[in-house]
């Protein structure tokens, strides 16, 4: 299954990459939040390449109607990760895709086309960026952290996190955002980064890039420290170490 996910990964990038830096006209399916046809192409993609094979699992995508087959077996799909990104020719973007087996993501694969960089974990395996085995990083003080963020559509969501953000300005070494939830999080499986918060979040940015941190040893929870699940709507992601101590500082008050 893992080798069709990421074959089913790079088909959609070879799609992506045919119309970037090509988008022209922008259409909007909500208020700051953009869909191109490259989008639902990218989308098609990874759904006739996995059907070929699994024709009876369910989809969860982001530009389509949930696909039900009454599976136990859900493939959960963003096309673009980043369509900002992408249609601004800025290459931080990815095809995000996990298989989740009664809600329990069992492989996620997030794949950058522009950098050709695939991150890939599956449960009890491991995270890898291509051939190369990811772990979080051991840093034990906050002030030396890199906090990796994504910002909502929703306005007052996105002033909220900014307020925590501001309000904790300094207590961290950097902060930054670089516009795609799945590629901020692989990035703290990779140790660039060395936490990651998000208040309004859909699964499908997130869903392979869950088990990407984990399987490199980090940890997930949602807002209120519990263990995160599928219909989570906000995640806080860590290198484990500095869980706890991150996490009380994200208050709304």
């Amino acid at each position: 299954m893992k080798s069709l996910m990421i074959k089913a990964a790079k088909a959609a990038g070879k799609v992506v990459l045919k119309d970037y830096g090509k988008i022209k006209k922008l259409k909007f399916k909500a208020p700051r939040s953009i869909v191109t046809k490259t989008d639902i192409l990218s989308e098609q993609t990874i759904i006739k390449t996995i059907r070929k094979k699994f024709p009876n699992h369910n989809f969860l995508t982001e530009e389509s109607d949930f696909i039900d087959k009454k599976s136990k077996y859900t493939w959960i799909i963003d096309p673009i990760d980043g369509t900002t990104n992408f249609v601004s020719n800025i290459p931080q973007f990815a095809i995000s895709i996990a298989l989740a087996k009664n809600n329990e993501i069992l492989m996620g694969a997030v794949y950058n086309p522009c950098t050709d960089e695939m991150f890939s974990a599956e449960k009890g395996y491991g995270s890898y960026l291509n051939k190369k085995r990811l772990y979080v990083s051991k840093k034990n003080k906050l002030k030396d952290c890199i906090l990796g963020f994504s910002l909502p559509s929703d306005i007052k969501i996105a002033r909220k996190s900014l307020l925590i953000l501001s309000k904790n300005y300094g207590t961290f070494r950097a902060l930054r955002n670089f516009g795609s939830a799945a590629l901020n999080m692989c990035y703290l499986a990779e140790a660039k980064f060395d936490l990651y918060f998000s208040f309004d979040i859909s699964t499908w940015d997130i869903a392979a890039a869950k088990l990407i941190v984990e399987e490199a040893n980090g940890k997930i929870t949602n807002i209120n420290n519990k263990k995160w699940n599928i219909n989570d709507r906000n995640i806080v992601a860590s290198n484990k170490i500095l869980h706890d101590r991150f996490i009380k500082l994200l208050k709304w008050k």
